[in-house]
């Protein structure tokens, strides 16, 4: 691996998880991070720039927030060189809107916070076609990565991007309900952590579906529950949701290539 810098702007949770990511790497790799309010950075220990100075090689990877974007590009784009590879994991935001301003390389990611253990996957699109500064063999070490057409990913948004706060929602009503029909609150959330965390020993080459199928007995108390769901349309409740979150994802580009 060459020698590659990486500049890193917003440090939140996401911008956070990228640098702990990227820092467990035994690659040859520069990492500047960047936020307006470093003290508000879960990287309480690193050393985090207000601002960037002039940016004439490497990776520039915007963690910001969407609605922040045009204010970044009004005050940064003098800065940042045609030579860097510009990587945006701004929810809703499209590689087009980008190309108004820049003539740069651009690649979209949309990754969650697995990355921060090497464990995570990362779905990309991106405007170019080479492995421009071998930034894929980077991303490749922090988990899985493929690409997909920028079309579909207001639906990878909603999904992947959103998709442990479906997990964690759902594992926070099932702590929920244990307390309600007797369980102490903390025994609740011991047990459910275990249980989330035995989860990926389930995952296989079978449809989830087919697994379900495996785990219920007839007539048993997982088909009980089961039944439930069905009665109470936790189908429609899942559609819902992930409907809104794509469409939100929707709105967010339209309101962002309409200013």
């Amino acid at each position: 691996m060459v020698n590659l810098d990486i500049h890193i702007v917003g440090v939140g949770n996401l911008g956070s998880s990228l640098s702990n990511g990227l820092n467990n790497l035994k690659d040859d790799l520069n990492i500047y991070l960047y936020d307006q309010n470093p003290e508000s950075s879960p990287l309480k220990n690193s050393h985090i720039m207000n601002e960037i100075s002039d940016i004439k090689e490497g990776v520039l990877v915007l963690c910001i927030k969407p609605k922040d974007i045009k204010q970044f590009i009004k005050l940064n784009s003098h800065k940042i060189s045609e030579n860097v590879l510009i990587c945006t994991v701004l929810a809703g935001v499209e590689i087009t809107y980008f190309q108004r301003y820049f003539n740069n390389k651009i690649i979209r990611l949309m990754p969650n916070l697995s990355i921060k253990a090497n464990n995570g996957f990362i779905p990309f699109t991106k405007n170019y076609q080479e492995d421009y500064l071998s930034f894929l063999e980077v991303l490749g070490g922090l988990g899985t990565i493929a690409e997909y057409d920028e079309s579909l990913f207001h639906i990878i948004t909603s999904v992947f991007g959103s998709g442990p706060a479906w997990y964690l929602e759902l594992s926070s009503k099932i702590v929920q309900a244990a307390e309600l029909l007797g369980l102490d609150k903390s025994e609740a959330n011991k047990i459910i952590k275990e249980l989330v965390k035995s989860l990926p020993s389930f995952i296989s080459d079978d449809e989830f579906s087919s697994t379900v199928d495996k785990i219920k007995s007839p007539n048993g108390t997982t088909e009980a529950g089961l039944n439930s769901l069905v009665n109470d349309s936790f189908d429609k409740i899942i559609y819902n949701a992930i409907e809104s979150a794509t469409n939100k994802s929707q709105q967010i580009s339209n309101e962002i290539n309409n200013d």
